[in-house]
């Protein structure tokens, strides 16, 4: 059976972290994994999850099987944290939630989903998270790329971007990043995503939002303009949604997908579909993500620990986008890398050539993913200056 099967090239990213784990060099420096770290290089557990987590543990007493739409109350919480508590599409009705395997399986389940209503394709600004791709094309959608980053200018090309949705239509899908563009870090201004919805309603073309960030840019509500505008303007979103960064739960693999549809009945029609693809490959979600997340949303004491630990985090990437520029500047570079604190999240695009990249990994020590993707996080006091130096040889070489 397997007498033939060749081995498969390792995935570029994870790849690349385990060629870092084993440079022994000391001015090592990994920009590329793709996770919140503290300064001395550590992805500590949140201090609401711990909390939280001991809690659960000690309610739990089975390990029977949980709904298939997620564990108790986590859909229910996600909701209201999406659009609010007060928010006419929770109130309504017209939004629905299913638990899933991380924000990939929310992914994977939007692909099946989008299959099974026969799009048309999915449409992407370039450059998108490396694994978009993958995961919509393997359920079977033909994945187009359009302008949306220039990175001559590093800046978004809205003209361009906007040009291409304009010719999208109504079996078309367009995917979004909710907040913290992966790989760049340059989000859409609120009227940006304004002008996206007045062509979406002209056109007819449904809007994937992926939120793999929320909380990551400014704050839950200023992040979450896209989603809930989108769906109160709009009579179909479907949103992709990830906890791995925003509660640090990496390893537990908890994400949801979600609906917001024309009134109740065709969100209960929606969610059913959901259930039947997601019964038909795992079955159900891992319940104790799920549980640590309903059990900090549903604590008033316990989402204030986990809404400070966020604007630390928040506020820990904003001061090494700014670090990094200003040691920039002091170092030769000019404002070359002026452009990224006016970005956010933990990404960011150096103007770099794959080559360049090369030369950094293999003559510095310093390790970043593809053309140029930084991760902020590891950026900091001990690192920067040895980071700038080597970036000034190999940019102005």
């Amino acid at each position: 059976m397997f007498a033939k099967t060749d081995l498969l090239a390792p995935d570029a990213i994870l790849g690349l972290t385990k060629l870092s784990a084993t440079d022994k060099r000391e001015e090592k420096i990994d920009l590329g994994v793709g996770v919140y770290r503290t300064e001395d290089g550590a992805t500590p557990v949140m201090g609401a999850v711990d909390l939280a987590e001991r809690a659960v543990i000690k309610k739990q007493t089975t390990k029977a099987y949980t709904p298939a739409e997620g564990a108790p109350g986590f859909c229910e919480a996600i909701l209201k944290l999406v659009f609010g508590p007060d928010s006419e599409q929770v109130a309504s009705g017209r939004t629905i939630a299913v638990q899933s395997p991380g924000g990939c399986g929310a992914l994977r389940l939007a692909g099946e989903l989008l299959a099974r209503n026969e799009a048309a394709g999915i449409s992407a600004g370039a450059p998108t998270w490396a694994n978009h791709k993958p995961l919509l094309a393997a359920a079977g959608l033909d994945v187009h790329m359009i302008p949306y980053y220039d990175v001559k200018t590093s800046m978004i090309d809205f003209d361009g971007f906007l040009a291409s949705v304009k010719k999208l239509g109504p079996t078309d899908v367009l995917l979004l990043h909710g907040a913290c563009h992966n790989p760049t870090g340059a989000d859409l201004s609120h009227e940006q995503i304004d002008a996206v919805i007045d062509i979406a309603a002209e056109r007819g073309f449904l809007p994937l939002i992926d939120t793999a960030y929320h909380g990551f840019a400014t704050d839950l509500e200023t992040d979450a303009y896209i989603v809930r505008e989108m769906t109160r303007r709009l009579p179909e979103v479907l949103i992709t949604y990830s906890c791995s960064k925003n509660f640090g739960l990496y390893r537990e693999r908890t994400g949801a997908i979600i609906f917001a549809g024309r009134n109740p009945e065709q969100a209960a029609a929606v969610q059913s579909h959901i259930i039947n693809i997601a019964r038909a490959s795992y079955s159900m979600p891992p319940a104790h993500g799920g549980a640590i997340v309903s059990e900090i949303l549903h604590s008033p004491e316990l989402t204030q620990i986990w809404r400070d630990e966020l604007t630390t985090m928040n506020q820990a990437m904003r001061n090494s986008r700014k670090l990094l520029v200003d040691a920039a500047r002091e170092s030769g570079l000019g404002n070359q890398l002026s452009y990224i604190t006016e970005q956010n999240g933990m990404f960011s695009l150096l103007p770099m050539t794959i080559e360049d990249v090369t030369v950094m990994r293999e003559e510095f020590a310093i390790y970043i993913v593809g053309a140029g993707r930084i991760n902020l996080c590891g950026v900091h006091g001990g690192n920067v200056g040895y980071l700038v130096q080597s970036l000034n040889q190999v940019l102005n070489r």
